[in-house]
């Protein structure tokens, strides 16, 4: 990799990325400070006492900073009475205002406050206008506009000693900004390095910053070309992660493990929100143990490196293989499973192999099964049965099967082994970890590859002990997340030896995949987690849209809480269902507005029919 390149200290061993320190209240995020926890209230933010009380149930559930939404004026003055609320009943942690729109309620919000948030994309060009031909001067222009009113709200924070987060969203740049660029990680990261160039020549720098998405793909790929930009102007901003509209239940957990856990991996991130469609307490315990399951890797046992790997962390390029049976190539990312007896009866999603131990697990004829090559010797050799060599085997058998699996780990490939897949390109990597850094070492057993010239795929194999299924498919996602987004693998195995149900396993590999956009098994949903903007029940009616669509593999339908952000952030889906109004809702395909203001009750018959309409619609599978 260039020095272009480097987006983080290390790519083979666990360091936090260095940032500057930026005081929050009584906290601080960056520098060697813990990474701290984020939730958001879903309260109407003009109700003091609601939202205080939420406030405080947050912090309970061990969140270090809250939150809250601020339309505008009113919504901002009114920090003043949640801030004197919670004080009151000893709680000292940092409030956030969320500003969209509105300098004005910036400014207000900076004198009550710890944080502000302020998105470049709107705060201070109004709502878009879809003017994408802007001359030189009229970009000028409104950057110092932008300027202008960035200027008048940094006097009140210096005043106040209040924290900023520049926080760009996929979706919701300006038209300035994406006349130049359009809607691209480019795109993004610039909308943050002018705002960032801005305050520095303002003179203010406590500053912390956010690239995100619902697409887990671009918003990791676009928070480390920020951290690249960002070391090239010799500026180390604290980075606050998060995927958005990750959605609820098991999917939602999968979905932020992936995207946010590819970043934590590599050392960046300073602070963290989990954005679930669920009540905002749920979000602060998946949040911790994500942050802490990585962040113990902290001083582990080194891993070599690897000088000569062609890798591009900026954009998606699936690594080159040749294809064995149907894996590498061009074939999907394909899932494995420990076969069960109670494999026959289940029903849903299949692996598209089952790994047994004996010959006698073989249960029919028409499914793929690897078994070590130990117990394949003795078996009946069908076409069904691909041996899984261990390193010793492998090296100790002069002539191979047709196909087969290597079961390996970085630190047993060898010199002899390197020579003899080169002599061999019918061998599939089945690739596992000891090591508590495990996606690392793992990525590095691929650059090695890359760096011979080996072209075999790789299937991740991963071991885990939980009988949580939260759990389990944090861990996991973290894991195998980053080598998926970076399309270094071509499978995933996992196996636990816990309390969880086969069918909890499977379903958690194929969300994996799903998560970092490899192979699609249902329909994608990007659903907000509410705020005080939302104008309905957000969790029933995602209830509602999920159980009349879920079967539609490969659709995205969005279903967001206000039209404030919903339409930019719902930027990756095929269909959205957005807030309008008091208990109404609009319709959009991709982000045209197809049916306005319609009644909560009529909406999700009035989606299925516009699904219908554009001939995306699948009658579900009879059960």
């Amino acid at each position: 990799m260039s020095q272009d390149s480097l987006y983080c200290e290390d790519l083979f061993n666990y360091h936090r990325n260095p940032t500057r320190e930026v005081k929050v209240g009584n906290k601080t995020i960056g520098g060697n400070s813990p990474i701290q926890i984020q939730s958001m209230t879903t309260t109407n933010s003009m109700d003091a006492e609601a939202t205080a009380k939420q406030v405080m149930s947050i912090m309970d559930a061990g969140a270090d900073i809250v939150r809250i939404t601020t339309q505008g004026r009113s919504e901002a003055h009114m920090l003043e009475h949640v801030k004197r609320i919670i004080r009151k009943k000893g709680y000292d942690g940092p409030l956030v205002a969320d500003i969209h729109f509105n300098p004005n309620a910036a400014k207000v919000a900076a004198s009550n406050v710890e944080k502000v948030r302020i998105n470049p994309g709107n705060f201070s060009g109004g709502a878009k206008k879809f003017k994408l031909d802007y001359s030189n001067e009229q970009y000028n222009e409104e950057l110092d506009l932008a300027k202008e009113k960035l200027s008048s709200f940094l006097d009140v924070c210096k005043q106040y000693n209040t924290a900023i987060r520049v926080g760009t969203n996929h979706g919701s740049l300006s038209d300035r900004i994406m006349s130049r660029f359009g809607d691209t990680p480019q795109g993004m990261v610039e909308a943050c390095m002018e705002y960032l160039r801005m305050c520095e020549t303002l003179d203010f720098k406590d500053i912390v910053l956010s690239i995100k998405a619902s697409n887990t793909r671009i918003m990791v790929h676009t928070v480390r070309l920020l951290v690249a930009a960002m070391k090239k102007e010799n500026m180390n901003y604290p980075l606050h992660l998060g995927v958005t509209e990750a959605g609820s239940e098991d999917e939602g957990r999968i979905k932020s493990a992936v995207g946010s856990g590819a970043l934590l991996v590599d050392g960046l991130g300073d602070t963290i929100r989990v954005s679930l469609t669920e009540d905002p307490e749920k979000e602060v315990p998946v949040a911790s143990k994500l942050v802490n399951y990585v962040t113990a890797r902290s001083n582990h046992g080194t891993i070599a490196s690897v000088d000569k790997a062609d890798f591009t962390p900026f954009e998606y390029n699936r690594r080159h293989t040749h294809s064995v049976l149907n894996i590498g190539g061009e074939n999907t990312p394909v899932v494995i499973e420990s076969a069960h007896t109670s494999y026959s009866a289940k029903k849903g999603l299949k692996a598209d192999y089952l790994f047994i131990n004996y010959p006698t697990d073989i249960k029919n004829h028409y499914q793929k099964y690897l078994i070590p090559y130990s117990a394949w010797k003795m078996a009946n050799t069908s076409n069904n049965t691909i041996p899984v060599f261990d390193p010793e085997e492998f090296i100790a058998t002069p002539e191979l099967p047709k196909n087969c699996f290597l079961s390996i780990e970085y630190p047993e490939l060898n010199e002899q082994i390197i020579t003899k897949l080169k002599n061999n390109s019918n061998v599939v990597i089945l690739l596992s970890s000891a090591h508590i850094n495990r996606p690392v070492e793992q990525r590095a057993l691929i650059f090695k590859l890359i760096e011979q010239g080996l072209t075999h795929p790789v299937v991740i194999n991963n071991q885990y002990q939980e009988s949580e299924a939260e759990d389990f498919q944090i861990k996991s996602a973290a894991d195998a997340g980053i080598l998926f987004l970076d399309g270094l693998a071509d499978g995933l195995y996992l196996e636990n030896d816990g309390q969880l149900s086969p069918s909890e396993i499977l379903n958690t590999a194929f969300g994996i995949l799903q998560s970092s956009r490899v192979r699609f098994t249902k329909t994608e949903f990007i659903s907000c987690p509410g705020c005080g903007r939302t104008l309905f029940d957000l969790q029933e009616t995602t209830k509602q849209v999920k159980e009349r669509t879920s079967h539609l593999k490969g659709l995205k339908v969005a279903v967001m809480g206000c039209v404030v952000n919903g339409v930019g952030e719902m930027a990756d889906a095929d269909y959205g269902y957005i807030g309008s109004g008091p208990e109404t809702v609009s319709l959009f395909k991709k982000r045209e507005l197809i049916r306005r203001n319609l009644p909560r009750e009529e909406a999700v018959e009035e989606l299925i029919k516009l699904i219908k309409e554009h001939g995306d619609w699948v009658d579900a599978p009879s059960k």
